[in-house]
């Protein structure tokens, strides 16, 4: 029997009867599903048993995703001296180190603002954009950054320039030969005014009170007023603010906490140079101190001609140094220095000593391995790199956290600065010109100036010794 639509049942539905059973057949029609009631058997019957059969739904499919453009930013940075953080949009933090082309990680959509801006610089370095905002349509590639060397403007940050220990605020106070400045953490300046044997303290806001110390000119431990010191020289602190100070007539290493309390750190008093710990070991004319991370001491000896390292245990080694005057370089004792003042470190480990006798500036790895950084032996303020610069009797030492080493050439009066690569440049001061003008660059003068520090910020302090004054040097852009 023929299938048949059936009325009572949906368009579309096909009804097969049960008497199509009676020819022996079940099967299924191609494009639809087929119930069967019954199946085989049985003749005939009336229009009973019939159920629809009905056709599914076809799943529609998925509708593509948008296409979503995306372009990314970038450009060149050109005088880059250093490290740099560029933003775009307040974000997406993108580092620095050398002169190219650079991209931001993170592509914008089509359309999307940008706005490239400078989170940090290197110190002593401004960094300007151009073309660094607008709307990404395409792929941004022509921001451009360019840096150039910031200049250095001197002035006085406290001092009469008249000798004295008198306190006060700025210019109010007098100093005698300041030999040794540091700055702590919170802004607060340590001086080592050497001809009244007083450590100084300069508070942020310029008021200059004493730390340390009295007029007796011997080593007594104490607090305060009640410590007294001997040929009072080289400062150095610690990352807790404990001053570490070298006695350079008292043949000993002081320290002092941030409150004040003053105790022998090591050597007995006695004049040569014997490694021991504590009090056991000696010391020749130690002239300057600096504190690595780890917080071991390390001491320069102008006569002892060595360089000693006294760890946290207060055991006393010689690092460096023949114990004879002269040049060489080398490990451990086969360097050799001559009447060496300053001593610093940088965030690796490394040490610089300002082999003042040598008019070179040395460098010694922690393993004790020790070059010339810069200078060529011969007196005088050239700059340009390390192996042709020149030097007169570098004294003082600082080094920032990327590693430039900043020089108080003290005969030729000049502020010097060298790069990691050993390129020096002088930042403030005129040759052999005496004086304490204040100004930019080489319209400033200092007088023989021994110490010099730097602070987070880049910005320098100098003692200014034979002036009597305390510096400050701070980066500018160029007028």
């Amino acid at each position: 029997m023929a299938l048949q639509p059936e009325s009572g049942f949906p368009q579309g539905a096909v009804m097969l009867s049960k008497r199509a059973s009676s020819y022996g057949r079940c099967g299924a029609m191609a494009g639809v599903i087929v119930l069967l009631v019954a199946c085989g058997g049985g003749g005939g019957g009336g229009g009973a048993g019939f159920l629809p059969i009905v056709a599914p739904a076809q799943p529609q499919p998925e509708p593509p995703p948008p296409v979503v453009v995306t372009h990314t930013v970038g450009g060149t940075v050109t005088g880059l001296a250093g490290s740099l953080v560029l933003q775009n949009n307040a974000g997406d933090d993108l580092k620095l180190t050398a002169n190219g082309k650079f991209s931001f990680a993170t592509a914008l959509t089509e359309g999307s603002a940008y706005e490239v801006s400078v989170r940090t610089q290197p110190q002593w370095q401004f960094c300007t954009v151009s073309k660094g905002s607008g709307k990404a349509a395409a792929d941004v590639g022509d921001v451009a950054v360019a840096c150039s060397a910031a200049v250095a403007q001197v002035s006085t940050l406290a001092g009469s320039g008249t000798t004295g220990s008198v306190n006060g605020n700025g210019t109010a106070a007098s100093f005698y030969l300041p030999y040794s400045v540091v700055v702590d953490k919170s802004g607060n300046l340590l001086v080592s005014d050497t001809a009244t044997n007083l450590v100084r303290k300069i508070s942020p806001a310029g008021d200059v009170t004493t730390f340390a110390g009295n007029a007796a000119g011997t080593s007594v431990d104490g607090n305060g007023l009640a410590a007294s010191f001997q040929g009072l020289a080289g400062l150095a602190l610690d990352a807790t603010g404990n001053a570490y100070a070298a006695e350079f007539t008292g043949n000993r290493i002081r320290k002092i906490t941030p409150a004040a309390d003053v105790s022998t750190f090591a050597g007995s008093g006695t004049f040569s140079s014997l490694d021991g710990n504590g009090t056991s070991a000696t010391f020749a004319y130690p002239a300057s101190t600096a504190v690595d991370a780890a917080g071991n001491v390390y001491v320069v000896e102008l006569a002892g001609a060595v360089v000693r390292r006294i760890t946290p245990a207060r055991d006393v080694i010689t690092l460096a140094g023949s114990g004879t005057a002269g040049f060489a370089n080398g490990t451990g004792a086969a360097a050799s220095f001559r009447q060496a003042y300053g001593i610093a470190t940088d965030v690796a480990g490394n040490i610089y000593v300002a082999d003042s006798g040598n008019n070179r500036i040395r460098k010694i790895t922690p393993g004790g391995v020790v070059s010339t950084l810069a200078g060529t032996g011969q007196t005088g303020s050239a700059d340009g790199p390390g192996d042709t610069a020149t030097f007169y009797q570098p004294s003082g030492l600082t080094v920032d956290s990327e590693g430039n080493v900043y020089v108080a050439d003290t005969r030729n009066s000049l502020l010097r600065k060298i790069t990691p690569a050993g390129v020096v440049s002088t930042l403030a001061g005129q040759p052999g010109v005496l004086g304490s003008q204040n100004g930019i660059g080489a319209a400033a003068t200092f007088k023989q100036p021994y110490g010099v520090t730097v602070d987070a910020a880049g910005n320098l302090y100098v003692a200014d010794t034979f002036g009597n004054l305390i510096r400050k040097v701070t980066p500018v852009r160029a007028p």
